[in-house]
């Protein structure tokens, strides 16, 4: 047999050896091609990218479906970082495409981590500022990288808007949200007759409200927290707690240290610390010592501190001039606490679906009102839808009538 070239040895060397059927069998054997490969041998490579994919997918809808992973999107944007933006460019827009705010008029994409930069220059034609806030809005969905799930899958608007065309799911809301505050007791701040007065809010209304709140907690199955007593000592408690829930406002997660008492917006998740405002007790103590023996009858016992009031109570004595002075305090404010775009303090759709059809045609186009009181028009109408006739309780009146003397007799004190 003759012996092999030298060139053909060269070439030999210079390719790998060939690949022989035994060794094909062999990689097949030893499972590789199981991979991508079914029961009966059929390849199923691009069934498993597929999957892979759905399930990639299925990932990132659950985190467009996330409520709380939105507001904490929503919660990034602060007044320093996002000032002097209309209405539709609100967190709350930009939260929905996924934005979060990084720096200074600058979005950044939770996902693909595109930048946007959202600056509005000073522009005397108002059709240019149009102009540019209607590119901008386009952007919250162009801007994205090109396989980034955002433009296709944003959050639900329902994230945003008050529930007022869901009676049930507005009512359970503000259960949760009363029931919340009432757990800072004296804590809570006090409300000024007057602001109530502006808002409408009267004695009847407010004692509607908490007739509904208790109705609702009497339906509470056994295994759940007991019905809220409305003795004359928690009515001081829960009548603040009433109004402020009402507005959207609720007990702040991040409250749970012993020397702070934060309450938050369900909404534009705007952080409010009351320590700046007058409180239940500080009201109570001032009364004390201001007003006569006879009008101090007519106000509440306060309740017991709590152990975290305990802790803080000694701040409240400090001389004046210090930061903890309570001369320097304000009056908390419920509706302008929140901020410009919040829905609680805009026009809602859903303000004249209470409209009787009988008088609508009498009376003039519904006007826009704030959410609070859409809100408020919702939560009274089915009260009335609920309630049985002659089972009222008047006792229940006539204990907030005390309540809202209170309130007045603070007031003419200030006044003097």
């Amino acid at each position: 047999m003759a012996a092999p070239s030298a060139e053909a040895a060269a070439g030999a060397r210079g390719r790998p050896p060939a690949v022989t059927p035994q060794q094909i069998r062999d990689l097949i054997g030893g499972g590789i091609a199981a991979e991508g490969a079914g029961h009966d041998g059929k390849d199923m490579s691009n069934w498993s990218e597929s999957a892979n994919g759905s399930s990639e997918m299925d990932a990132l809808s659950l985190e467009s479906a996330s409520k709380e992973a939105y507001f904490s999107r929503v919660e990034t944007f602060t007044p320093l970082k996002w000032a002097g933006k209309p209405h539709e460019l609100s967190p709350l827009v930009c939260a929905k495409y996924g934005w979060v705010n990084v720096e200074c008029d600058m979005l950044k994409c939770s996902s693909c981590q595109a930048f946007l930069c959202v600056s509005l220059q000073l522009a005397f034609d108002f059709n240019k500022y149009k102009e540019r806030c209607v590119e901008l809005k386009k952007a919250l969905c162009t801007a994205h990288e090109k396989f980034c799930f955002w433009p296709d899958s944003p959050c639900p608007d329902r994230f945003a808007m008050l529930l007022v065309d869901e009676p049930r799911a507005l009512l359970q809301d503000f259960l949760e949200r009363f029931q919340s505050l009432c757990q800072l007791e004296l804590q809570l701040p006090s409300l000024r007759p007057e602001d109530m007065k502006n808002m409408s809010l009267t004695e009847e209304r407010i004692s509607l409200l908490l007739q509904l709140i208790g109705e609702e907690l009497e339906h509470k199955t056994e295994g759940e927290k007991p019905p809220v007593k409305f003795a004359t000592e928690t009515l001081q408690v829960q009548v603040p707690a009433c109004v402020l829930a009402l507005c959207g406002w609720t007990c702040s997660a991040g409250s749970g240290s012993v020397h702070l008492s934060v309450i938050s917006c369900s909404r534009c998740m705007r952080k409010v610390g009351l320590w700046s405002f007058h409180q239940l007790e500080c009201v109570g103590l001032e009364l004390d010592s201001c007003s006569p023996s006879s009008a101090a009858t007519e106000r509440f016992p306060l309740l017991p501190p709590s152990p975290r009031r305990m802790l803080t109570r000694s701040q409240d004595m400090l001389p004046p001039g210090s930061e903890q002075d309570t001369s320097l305090r304000s009056f908390f404010d419920p509706s302008s606490q929140h901020r410009d775009w919040c829905p609680w303090v805009n026009a809602v759709d859903g303000g004249d679906i209470l409209e009787d059809t009988t008088t609508h045609m009498e009376k003039e186009p519904v006007k826009a009102e704030p959410g609070w009181r859409v809100v408020l028009n919702m939560l009274l109408a089915t009260r009335k839808c609920d309630r049985v006739p002659e089972t009222e309780p008047v006792s229940l009146s006539e204990k907030s009538s005390k309540v809202f003397r209170i309130f007045r007799q603070w007031e003419s004190m200030n006044s003097s």
